[in-house]
C-alpha cells in the first residue's frame, strides 16, 4: 500500500504541475477526465444510499459544462443556463418513463452530482484560461496553497490538535490544524505575491482574499466531502489512486476553493 501511495505522489504531482504549466487544451482535458471520474464516485456514494442516478446524463452534462468553461464567452451564460434547464427537464422526463422506484431520490442524486462536481470543479478550467489571458499564475498558486493548507493542518493537527471541529463528520480535524492550514495557505499566496510570481494583475488585497478562500473554504470543501462519505458509510470515495482513495478525495479541497476564486475574479474584480 505504501509503495503504491508513494508511486501516486511521485508520478501524480509532477504530472499535474506539468499540465497546469502547459495549460489550455491539455489541462482542460485532464480536468474533464477528473470531473468524469469524480462524478462517477459521487454517484457511487448515492447508490450506497439506494438512489439510482442517471450516470449517462451526468457524464453528458459534464462534457457540456467543461466545454462552456473552456470556450466562454463563445458560449454565453444564457446558453449555459439554457443547457442546465434542458438537463433538468430531460432528467425528469427520462425518470418518468423509466418506471424506477424512488424517482425523486434518483432525480435529486443525478442533479446533485452535476451541481457538486462539474459545475463547481469545472471552474478550474476557467481559472486557467484566465491565467493564459492575463499572464498570471492563479491556478498554480491555488493548488500549491491547498496542498500547503492540507499538509500544515495534518502535521499540526496530529501533534497538537485536541479540540476537534466536527468530530461526528471528520474525527481527526482539529481547530489547531485548521488554523495552521489557514496560515500556510496565506503564506503561499503572500510569498508568491511579494516575489511577483502571482501576476501583476493582482493586488495585495487579492492575494489575501485568495489565501482566505483556500485556507478556509478549501477545508470546508474537505469537510463537505467527508459528510457525504460518512452518510454513505464509506472511508474513501474510490480506490483508483492507491493509498489516496478516489479522485474526489484528492479534489475535495478544490471543490469549493476554485469556484469561490472564480466568483471573486469575475464578480468582484469584474474580469
Amino acid at each position: 500500500m505504501m509503495k503504491g501511495r508513494n508511486l501516486v505522489v511521485l508520478i501524480g504531482i509532477p504530472s499535474w504541475l506539468f499540465l497546469i504549466w502547459k495549460g489550455d487544451l491539455y489541462y482542460s482535458i485532464f480536468i474533464l477526465i477528473c470531473m468524469a471520474l469524480a462524478l462517477g464516485e459521487f454517484y457511487s456514494l448515492m447508490e450506497e444510499k439506494g438512489a439510482k442516478p442517471l450516470r449517462w446524463m451526468g457524464m453528458a452534462a459534464t462534457v457540456f459544462i467543461a466545454d462552456y468553461y473552456y470556450v466562454q464567452p463563445a458560449i454565453t451564460p444564457h446558453e449555459m443556463l439554457g443547457g442546465i434547464i434542458l438537463i433538468i427537464i430531460l432528467t425528469c422526463i427520462w425518470e418518468l418513463f423509466s418506471k424506477k422506484e424512488n424517482s425523486g431520490q434518483n432525480i435529486a442524486a443525478t442533479l446533485a452530482g452535476i451541481m457538486f462536481v462539474p459545475v463547481l470543479l469545472g471552474t478550474a478550467i476557467d481559472i486557467r484560461q484566465f491565467d493564459l489571458l492575463m499572464s498570471t499564475q492563479l491556478t498554480l498558486v491555488l493548488v500549491l496553497s491547498v496542498w500547503a493548507c492540507d499538509t500544515a493542518a495534518f502535521i499540526f493537527g496530529t501533534l497538537y490538535g485536541k479540540k476537534k471541529i466536527f468530530p461526528s463528520v471528520s474525527p481527526k480535524k482539529s481547530w489547531v490544524g485548521s488554523v495552521a492550514g489557514l496560515i500556510a495557505a496565506m503564506a503561499v499566496f503572500l510569498g508568491f505575491y511579494y516575489q511577483d510570481w502571482l501576476g501583476s494583475y493582482f493586488s495585495l488585497k487579492d492575494a489575501i482574499v485568495f489565501g482566505i478562500i483556500t485556507g478556509v473554504f478549501g477545508q470546508i470543501g474537505d469537510l463537505a466531502e467527508s459528510l457525504l462519505k460518512r452518510d454513505a458509510g464509506v472511508k474513501d470515495t474510490g480506490t483508483l489512486l492507491a493509498g489516496h482513495g478516489g479522485v474526489l478525495d484528492r479534489f475535495d479541497s478544490l471543490i469549493f476553493a476554485m469556484p469561490l476564486a472564480y466568483l471573486y475574479v469575475h464578480f468582484i474584480m469584474h474580469y
